[in-house]
């Protein structure tokens, strides 16, 4: 099913709705970024930022670090994910271009 087609068999408006696997499978982020305005942009940006220094800090290895403060940096890790997924799930709409602008 095609973007257009899902977002015509769905009920509810643009921003109550979930991707199809396919839009999943085929997103293109350079596109999506693209129809963020500068705020939204700036919002995902901070967080991906921080996202990526933290939770890529423990890809390497880390000889001075303590077994809990690894635990400690994973936890902050989990946290700023799950801060990144729910700051730009509002913003679906925007990335797959459901929303008429």
């Amino acid at each position: 099913m095609s973007t257009a087609s899902a977002a015509q068999n769905f009920p509810g408006g643009p921003d109550d709705r979930l991707p199809t696997f396919e839009e999943v499978c085929t997103f293109d982020a350079e596109s999506s970024w693209d129809r963020l305005t500068p705020e939204q942009q700036r919002i995902i940006g901070v967080l991906a930022v921080k996202f990526a220094v933290v939770g890529g800090r423990l890809h390497y290895e880390h000889p001075a670090f303590t077994r809990q403060q690894i635990n400690e940096i994973d936890t902050r890790s989990d946290v700023l994910l799950n801060g990144l997924i729910e700051k730009v799930e509002p913003f679906w709409a925007d990335l797959y271009g459901w929303r008429s602008h």
